[in-house]
């Protein structure tokens, strides 16, 4: 694994008069004849590959680099509409590629706010700049303290990467905590 770092100038967000930091620094993961890059912070991954940006109150919802490689390409972004709630773990929508459907599955509870026309009108982007431009859309967080405890940063979503690159290892396929239990809500009963 090294360190990549990418420049590049700022990028309109789809929020007026905001910019957003064209610098992304990467770690780079090899293994299976597959190189993925994942940023070293300011992103967060839960078990299905896709990422939430925080940035206040709003988090931007897309998905990994080692997803996008792993479906060769993808064809359309149907947009869900704008101001559905979504709880983490819950289906945002699905994207049709050359050779599945992958689901775009929530890192965060919340209302989507926005959704990145760029990549409606070229879905290329996710491929181009994953974790940037191909940004899918933006929600208005409503749980995050609770959601958090199912997030992996840098180093958790590569450990995860890894097993998932190689036949043995830890497969986590179900929303777990690093405990292992599943809770939707805070007063669920950790008994069940």
């Amino acid at each position: 694994m090294k360190p990549v770092n990418e420049n590049g100038p700022p990028q309109e967000s789809a929020a007026p008069g905001r910019l957003e930091s064209g610098r992304i620094d990467y770690r780079e993961l090899e293994a299976g004849g597959l190189t993925f890059r994942v940023p070293v912070s300011g992103y967060l991954f839960n078990n299905a590959d896709c990422w939430a940006k925080v940035e206040g109150s709003r988090a931007r919802v897309g998905i990994s680099d080692f997803l996008q490689r792993s479906a060769v390409r993808v064809l359309s972004f149907e947009p869900p509409r704008a101001g559905l709630r979504y709880s983490i773990f819950d289906k945002i929508c699905s994207l049709p590629t050359e050779r599945l459907t992958l689901d775009v599955i929530s890192p965060v509870s919340g209302e989507l706010i926005s959704i990145n026309p760029d990549v409606v009108e070229s879905p290329d982007l996710m491929h181009q700049d994953p974790y940037g431009r191909g940004w899918l859309v933006e929600l208005e967080l409503s749980d995050l303290d609770y959601d958090i405890e199912f997030l992996m940063d840098c180093e958790g979503y590569l450990e995860l990467a890894r097993a998932k690159l190689t036949s043995g290892g830890p497969r986590r396929s179900c929303p777990c905590t690093p405990r292992g239990a599943v809770y939707r809500r805070p007063d669920a009963d950790p008994s069940r």
